[in-house]
């Protein structure tokens, strides 16, 4: 059962701050992911976040 567009609408936009939260961390730059421990945890829990989150959009 889908809840709505509005629903919808924060769900994407959830899934959009995790990209933008894990081009922040790395600059898109794989060393700089690499090369930190701290960086690499973050950039991981955003990528869990982002996959939880897809599981719950809306089946056709």
């Amino acid at each position: 059962m889908n809840p709505g567009p509005e629903a919808d609408k924060v769900l994407l936009a959830h899934m959009r701050d995790c990209l933008g939260r894990i081009h922040e961390y790395t600059n898109a730059e794989r060393a700089r992911f690499e090369g930190s421990r701290l960086v690499q945890d973050a950039v991981i829990r955003n990528l869990q976040t982002l996959a939880e989150s897809s599981q719950r959009w809306p089946k056709p």
